[in-house]
């Protein structure tokens, strides 16, 4: 995902004598994505993705990983991430958190179509379900994008919008979503789920990755989350068929409960605000790096312009 810190390979062939994968042969940064570095690394044993965490703790990190070998035992597509040689799975390198993953097989898909969408809505269901005791019997992780972050976020970016943007903001900043969401049910969830991150091998889903923003957090919101990238044409308009086939593959896992429902349309504009503000705050304030890639914040604007329909709407 971007690269923000240069490795070398005398850095990596030293980093990868913690793992019992062999000599590096070569590696490559990753291009795509906006909050770490991620490189593909060769060596005698076959390809990985080496992760340098930017923003985030080492005990933050290593939860990531467990929570992503938990997943993986727990037949939930995903890479396995390999322990190093004391059983940690988190390494310093260039003094900053570093993990290394098996790299799965598949790309990411710009353009859906609505077997993608229910297939994608039975697996984030079936991880949610499989997480809602995770987060009790392993530390839980606070949401660190959440309403405390917003807060702090908005107050930034809002000097650099237009009279329009900034009333839209303030509109939005002045709902209290987060007290709504908090009622509802909750595991631990992705937090994240956008096209970038769900690989496809073929017609079946072969992985779904980047788990820096997991948290324990309601599981409505993350369906939003997912729903606001997934079920829109490309002018950013609801596209029913999408919508329905997404919908309705995570209800045939979990069925929403009546207080969910209720609070579908303001899942959607609290997701959408969340995601807006951090495209706002990268494009104003954009981080350095070495292959840095920003994502554009207008679809989320619009998608907070707009009336949400009611789930039922939606689904029916």
């Amino acid at each position: 995902m971007s690269v923000f810190t240069s490795i070398d390979m005398p850095q990596l062939t030293a980093f990868l004598k913690n793992y019992s994968v062999g000599a590096p042969s070569g590696f490559t940064g990753i291009e795509a994505g906006i909050t770490n570095s991620n490189f593909f690394i060769d060596t005698e044993t076959g390809r990985y993705v080496l992760t340098i965490v930017e923003h985030e703790s080492f005990t933050d990190v290593e939860w990531f990983m467990q929570l992503l070998a938990y997943l993986h035992q727990n037949g939930i597509p995903c890479a396995a991430p390999l322990p190093a040689n004391n059983g940690s799975y988190t390494k310093p390198l260039a003094n900053k958190p570093a993990t290394v993953v098996q790299c799965l097989q598949g790309a990411d898909k710009n353009h859906v179509n609505g077997n993608d969408c229910y297939a994608l809505g039975k697996v984030l269901a079936r991880l949610h379900k499989s997480c809602q005791n995770y987060s009790t019997s392993n530390q839980s992780r606070n949401d660190t994008r959440g309403a405390g972050w917003r807060t702090t976020t908005a107050e930034k970016v809002r000097i650099k919008l237009n009279a329009d943007k900034a009333a839209l903001l303030d509109e939005h900043m002045n709902a209290d979503y987060a007290r709504r969401l908090a009622q509802l049910p909750t595991s631990v969830i992705h937090a994240d789920l956008f096209k970038d991150n769900v690989l496809f091998n073929g017609a079946n889903i072969s992985g779904i990755i980047d788990f820096y923003y997991a948290c324990t957090g309601c599981m409505l919101y993350d369906l939003a989350i997912t729903f606001n990238d997934w079920c829109r044409d490309d002018e950013t308009n609801i596209d029913q068929d999408l919508a329905r086939a997404l919908l309705r593959g995570y209800e045939s896992v979990r069925p929403l409960e009546s207080s969910e429902y209720e609070c579908w349309p303001t899942a959607v504009r609290c997701a959408a605000l969340r995601f807006w503000l951090s495209r706002l705050h990268d494009l104003h304030f954009p981080p350095d790096g070495l292959l840095t890639y920003t994502k554009d914040p207008s679809p989320l604007e619009k998608i907070l312009s707009f009336d949400v329909p009611d789930f039922v709407d939606l689904t029916s």
